[in-house]
């Protein structure tokens, strides 16, 4: 890993991913990834996968983790925020993966300025959970674009995903459960049926909040419905199936 001081400013913090000493940037006051985040770079399956595009990727928290599960895909973060961008580009020669990840500051509506189409086998987003309009907007800029479909909404970015991918190719996100219904829709709209899908707990007597869902493009078929996932035990302890997706991270460093 390289040493580079003042990498970070007054108003950041190097945080660690708890993943082969890798580390990431991130605002004190702003946009900071959550378990959502591992969550969705662990569900997919990639191997044999060479190019993988994260939409919306934000401080870069999915490349870094991607990297951490294979050596072999090159992985494209698209975000629009130029702060963000650029923490997310600190973020990847801090841990020494340039090579492997590079970061373009583009609105993803406009993707095709800087990427052609079906050029990739896996396209992941962790979008906006809430339309505008809905819930508080938080005064943070960042946390307010990140957390509400300010910048793009739900069919856009679907759309683009499926502008990305190549025939078979798949594309993943995690949502709100309640957008569950929307979110198949879309992807059958656009011709990435949904064949994979996991519902996600905070707790075991809880309602699902998110839900994990992967489509294949051009590619109908059954839907797989994976046992649902539950992330806490209790309050500050994650249940073993979450400590295992942390585990099989560092089986592959």
């Amino acid at each position: 890993m390289t040493d580079q001081p003042g990498i970070i400013s007054a108003d950041e913090t190097l945080d660690d991913l708890i993943l082969g000493n890798m580390k990431i940037i991130q605002p004190i006051n702003g946009y900071r990834f959550s378990v959502d985040a591992v969550l969705l770079a662990h569900f997919p399956e990639i191997t044999g996968v060479k190019h993988i595009i994260d939409l919306g990727t934000g401080n870069g928290v999915i490349p870094l983790l991607l990297t951490a599960r294979s050596n072999d895909p090159e992985i494209s973060g698209i975000e629009i925020q130029t702060a963000m961008a650029d923490r997310a580009r600190r973020s990847v020669s801090f841990n020494d993966l340039a090579h492997r990840i590079k970061i373009i500051q583009q609105d993803i509506k406009e993707i095709n300025k800087s990427l052609p189409g079906e050029c990739a086998e896996l396209v992941l987003s962790n979008p906006p959970f809430w339309k505008k309009g809905e819930g508080h907007i938080n005064a943070d800029i960042e946390e307010a674009i990140a957390r509400h479909e300010l910048r793009i909404d739900l069919e856009e970015l679907v759309r683009q995903g499926a502008y990305l991918l190549g025939q078979g190719g798949k594309m993943a996100i995690i949502q709100r459960a309640e957008r569950l219904a929307e979110a198949m829709e879309l992807f059958k709209r656009y011709k990435i049926p949904v064949r994979r899908l996991q519902m996600i707990h905070s707790f075991i007597d809880r309602q699902a909040g998110l839900v994990l869902l992967e489509g294949h493009k051009n590619r109908p078929g059954n839907v797989t419905v994976l046992p649902p996932l539950i992330i806490y035990d209790k309050v500050g302890e994650f249940t073993n199936n979450i400590k295992k997706i942390y585990q099989a991270y560092a089986m592959t460093l």
